[in-house]
Formats: structure tokens, sequence, C-alpha cells
């Protein structure tokens, strides 16, 4: 890969829950190349599986590399995977040829039937697309993943005022810029991906309209919205995600930004709350499904707002569709490579 296309990189750095943050250790990878345009529907695909993975762009061949990232394979694995694969996957035989050499050093941990299905999965969602996929199966050395993409998250102004900077890197804030310090962890919200992007452009236009607002932020991951909104001037701002190592990390960032943001522990399916600006930042079909809820949170009667995002360009019709049926109506689009997010207010 070219320097010019690591810098186009997409890296979601969530490691397997088996290795914990800071463990120095060797990594299965099953990865495959994919045309580039289908990436963010084969990451989406294999998250509704709960299967997380990662894509490298490159930009010159418009081919991405989608990986995941398990535990060492024990050196015995190698039959069992090429059955299983055959047989849950319908990979070719040729597969098989792929997998690591029959006494590759390592620590047994990690399963051959988790390889088996990860493959598998990559497999199905391919097909799907309309894509025949032969996953890579191969190992990374021992290094500390924890902290090795870090390097991918750098200083970068995401909209006219709000700036992302790594809790890491050294940044000189120009007149009127609101800075974000930020250390991620092991969450999602790093201000890179097109979603996230979208949601600080529609908030930083929001706040320049009338702070005087309350917020809410549906799935916080990190807290960069929350975070962002609370120093963009917003007078009230709270935030949930059913992720408890997610609310955590987003408390400790609020707290390093002095941002007065109250953070939960919810569900989406549950949540009570309401604010007049509501944010969320997850995906099309889930939006869809949980459309009353959603449009629920947004206060009635106010200057009330709802951004929507994480919507691929495909789905944005139908998402639009379902929030219409709640009374909302779009106000502003914007697109951002392969994502389309929409600000909706009340008709």
């Amino acid at each position: 890969m070219s320097d010019r296309s690591r810098t186009e990189a997409t890296l979601l750095h969530r490691l397997p829950t088996s290795v914990p943050a800071g463990i120095r250790t060797p990594l299965t990878v099953v990865s495959t190349m994919v045309p580039r345009d289908t990436v963010d529907a084969l990451i989406d695909a294999l998250a509704a599986r709960e299967i997380s993975a990662s894509s490298w762009d490159d930009v010159e061949s418009a081919q991405s590399r989608l990986s995941i990232f398990l535990p060492l394979l024990p050196p015995d694995s190698r039959p069992k995977v090429a059955r299983a694969l055959r047989a849950r996957a319908e990979i070719e035989p040729r597969q098989s040829s792929r997998l690591p050499a029959r006494g590759a050093p390592g620590p047994s941990f990690g399963t051959s039937d988790e390889v088996a299905n990860v493959c598998a999965s990559v497999v199905a969602a391919g097909r799907a697309l309309g894509l025949v996929l032969y996953p890579d199966i191969s190992t990374l050395p021992e290094q500390d993943w924890a902290e090795s993409w870090k390097r991918f998250f750098r200083v970068q102004r995401v909209s006219e005022r709000i700036v992302i900077c790594p809790s890491w890197e050294p940044y000189e804030p120009h007149p009127g810029d609101c800075v974000v310090d930020l250390d991620p962890g092991m969450s999602f919200g790093t201000g890179n991906h097109a979603t996230t992007q979208a949601c600080l452009e529609f908030l930083d236009a929001l706040a320049r309209e009338n702070a005087c607002r309350s917020v809410l932020d549906m799935g916080c991951g990190s807290g960069i919205l929350a975070i962002a909104a609370r120093k963009l001037g917003f007078v009230e701002v709270a935030a949930f995600d059913n992720d408890p190592d997610a609310v955590a990390i987003a408390r400790e960032n609020a707290a390093d930004n002095g941002a007065g943001v109250v953070f939960a522990l919810c569900d989406l399916a549950h949540n009570t709350r309401q604010a007049d600006i509501v944010v969320a930042n997850i995906l099309g079909p889930v939006l869809i499904d949980h459309a009353g809820v959603i449009a629920a949170a947004v206060k009635p009667g106010g200057p009330g707002a709802l951004i929507l995002s994480g919507i691929l360009d495909t789905q944005y019709a139908a998402v639009r569709a379902a929030f219409e049926a709640q009374g909302f109506v779009e106000q502003r689009r914007l697109l951002i490579g392969e994502w389309r997010s929409g600000l909706f207010v009340r008709r």
C-alpha cells in the first residue's frame, strides 16, 4: 500500500474481547480483498453478526482489504478449520491452502470454530452482495495492539469550528476553534468516519443558530459528539450507550475536556430521555426499526431537530420515509463518500 493510500485508511480498532488492552500477543487475521465501494456494506453485514471488521483502502487500486482480528489459532487447527470451511461456508478445497502451516509457533488460545465461523460469515456477506470471496488466514506478530492503531489518528478539522485532537498530539488552537481532546480507547468515534463528521457539521451549524437548547446523543461511543456539543455551547447535553466500556471512556473524555455531559448506560429501545436536538449516528436498518423511539426523544413544541447518520446512501430514502411517517421533514442532507446523513425538523 502506498503512503498516499495509508493516509486514506480507515481503522476500526476494536480488539477481540479475549485480548485485553495492553497485552502484547500474536493475532490470527482473517482477511480478503474487496471492491472499495462494497467495504462499508460488508462491515455492516458482519457487524450484524457481531463480528468487528477493519478496512484498509487503497486509493490507486480502488480495492480495500477487509480484516478481522482474532486470538492466535492453535497450531493443530489446520485440518479442523479446513473441514469447517468446506462444510459451513461452501468454500472450495483450495481455501485450505491459505491456512497457517501445521506446527506454527504460538500459544494455544482462540478456537478453530471461531475462525471457521468468521470465514463463513465473510463468504456469506460477500455472496449477499454478489461477491465471491476467499478469505486468507494469517498471523500478525506480537505487539501492543491497544496502542498501535494510534498512528492513524491525527489532529483534524471536521467542521468550520470543530477540531478533533488526539490526547497524545500537540495542537495550537486558532481563534474560534472548538477543540475536542479525545482518546477513543476501545470505542467507536475518532472523527475519521464520514458519519461522525456529518453529525459534527450539523451540530456546529445548529449551535450557531441557537445554542440555548438541549442535546441527546443516542449511542455515544467515545463521547465525541456529546463533548463537541457541550463545547459548542449547548446548555444541556446527555448521552447514552449500551456498552459499559464506551460509557466509561466517554466519561473520561468528557472530564478531560471539562465538558459537563451526563452519560448513562441504556439500550436504544428503552430510552425515555428527551432533548431539543437528538443525534442518532447508528446504522440505517436500526434507525428504521427504532424510528418511533428516536422520534419521541425530540421534545415537542420547541425548536427541535433530529440528526440521523450512519446511513449508506442506498438506504437513505427508506430511513427518510420512516421518519417522515413520524412527523419529521428533511431540512438538509449531507453526502460524504458513501454515507448520507440528514437533518430533520418536525412538520
